[in-house]
C-alpha cells in the first residue's frame, strides 16, 4: 500500500483494529444511504420528490457525521454495545420513513433498505433488542402511513377504495409480515455468531492450556526442559548479535533423598513446590527458572555476568534458609553458576555449570560456586583479544 494512502486510512478508519472494523460497518451503511439518495435525486425529474424537502435531510447528514465522530473518536467504547448498533438502526428506521414520507408515489422503494439496516444486528444484537427494533420499525412506519393520509385526506377520507391507502395498507401489510421474518432470521444468526465466537474462546483457552502443558512443568508451574533449552538457544542469539552476556545456574535440592525418604513423595513434592515459589520471588522477571529434571533446576539469567549471577543465587539460598527455618525443615541447595562465553556450544556451558555444581557438592552442600571461563577462553591473552 502506497505511504500517502495508508496514511489516509489510518487517518479516517483508525489504526485501532477493532475500532477500524466498526468504522467500515458504519461506512458501508453510508454507501447505501448514499446510493438510495442517488435514487431519490434520480426521481426528481418525473415530480416523484417534493424537492422543496431534500433539504430536510440535513439532518440525515449531520446524524451520519455525529455516529462516525463518535466511533472515531473512541467515545462509543463507554457503552456495552461500541458499535452503537440499535441506536444506527433506529436511525435507518427514521430515514427510511422520512423517504416514505417524500417519494410520493414510488415510496414503496424507500423500504427497500429495511432489510439490509436489520442483517447489521445480525452482527452483535441478541433476540430482545432486534424484538424491540423491529416493534419500533413497525410502529413508526405505521404512523408515517397515518400522517401521509391525514395530511393528504383528512381525518374522515379513509377507505381502501383509495388506491394511494390501499397502496399503503399493502407495504404495512408486507413489511408486518417481512421485518418480524428478517428479524427472527437476525437474531438466529446473532445467536449462532455468539456461539461460535463462545467456542473460539474455549478453543483458544484450550489451546493456551496445551501449549502451557507443553512448556512448563505440571507440578511446579515452571518452564520445563523443552522451554528452557528454547531460552538459551533465544539468548545464544541475542548474546551474538548484541555481545549482552548471560548467565545459567544449575540447581540441585541438598538431601532430597533423605527428605522423601522421611516426607514420602507426595511431602518431596511440596519440597520442590516451595523451593519454586521462594526462588520466583527473588529472580528477576526477565530471569527463567526452570524444572531440568527430578529435583534439579536451571536458571537463566539474560544481561548478566557470572559474579552478578552467583551474588542473585546466593541471595536465593538465603530466602530459601529462611522460610524453611520458619517452617521446622532445613532446606537448602547447590549450585553451579557460569556465564556463556562467545562461539562455545550450549552443551558445554551447561556442563560447566553442572561440573560446578557437583563441586559445591563435595565441598559441603548449601553453596554457590561459579566457574570460570573454558580453558579456549582462559588461555587467551588480553594482547590476542
Amino acid at each position: 500500500m502506497h505511504p500517502q494512502w495508508e496514511y489516509f486510512s489510518d487517518a479516517v478508519l483508525s489504526t485501532d483494529p477493532r475500532r477500524r472494523i466498526r468504522i467500515v460497518q458504519w461506512l458501508i451503511s453510508v454507501l447505501v444511504y448514499t446510493a438510495m439518495a442517488m435514487v431519490l435525486w434520480f426521481g426528481l425529474p418525473e415530480g416523484s420528490v417534493r424537492e422543496n424537502r431534500l433539504h430536510d435531510w440535513m439532518w440525515f447528514l449531520s446524524g451520519q457525521a455525529a455516529f462516525y465522530a463518535a466511533l472515531r473518536s473512541g467515545w462509543s467504547e463507554r457503552f456495552s454495545d461500541p458499535a452503537l448498533t440499535m441506536a444506527q438502526i433506529m436511525f435507518g428506521v427514521v430515514a427510511v420513513n422520512w423517504g416514505y414520507l417524500i417519494l410520493g408515489p414510488i415510496r414503496g422503494i424507500a423500504l427497500y433498505p429495511l432489510p439490509l439496516i436489520f442483517a447489521f444486528g445480525a452482527f452483535s444484537l441478541r433476540l430482545r433488542s432486534i424484538v424491540l427494533l423491529t416493534v419500533f420499525a413497525l410502529a413508526t412506519l405505521t404512523a408515517t402511513m397515518a400522517a401521509l393520509h391525514v395530511s393528504r385526506a383528512g381525518l374522515d377520507g379513509w377507505t381502501l377504495a383509495d388506491g394511494e391507502l390501499r397502496l399503503d395498507a399493502t407495504n404495512l401489510l408486507m413489511s408486518i409480515i417481512l421485518l418480524p421474518a428478517l428479524s427472527l432470521v437476525a437474531a438466529r444468526l446473532s445467536a449462532l455468531r455468539s456461539r461460535l465466537r463462545s467456542q473460539r474462546e474455549a478453543l483458544s483457552a484450550a489451546l493456551e492450556e496445551v501449549q502451557r502443558l507443553a512448556t512448563h512443568d505440571e507440578l511446579t508451574g515452571l518452564a520445563n526442559r523443552r522451554h528452557v533449552q528454547e531460552r538459551l538457544e533465544q539468548e545464544r542469539r541475542r548474546y551474538m548479535r548484541t555481545k549482552h552476556t548471560f548467565s545459567i545456574a544449575i540447581i540441585d535440592i541438598d538431601n532430597f533423598k533423605a527428605i522423601n525418604d522421611r516426607l514420602g513423595h507426595a511431602g518431596g513434592d511440596d519440597v520442590l513446590k516451595t523451593f519454586a515459589t521462594s526462588a520466583a520471588k527473588t529472580l528477576r522477571t526477565s530471569d527463567l527458572l526452570a524444572r531440568w529434571g527430578g529435583e534439579e533446576f536451571l536458571v537463566v539469567l539474560p544481561n548478566t555476568t557470572g559474579q552478578q549471577a552467583q551474588a542473585t543465587l546466593e541471595r536465593v539460598l538465603k530466602d530459601l534458609r529462611s522460610l524453611s527455618q520458619g517452617a521446622g525443615a532445613p532446606l537448602a541447595f547447590s549450585a553451579g553458576v557460569t556465564e556463556y562465553f562467545a562461539e562455545e556450544p550450549l552443551a558445554d556451558t551447561i556442563s560447566r555449570a553442572d561440573r560446578e555444581m557437583y563441586a559445591a557438592k563435595e565441598a559441603g552442600r548449601s553453596r554457590v560456586l561459579l566457574a570460570g571461563p573454558p580453558r579456549s577462553v582462559a588461555e587467551v591473552s588480553p594482547t590476542q583479544c
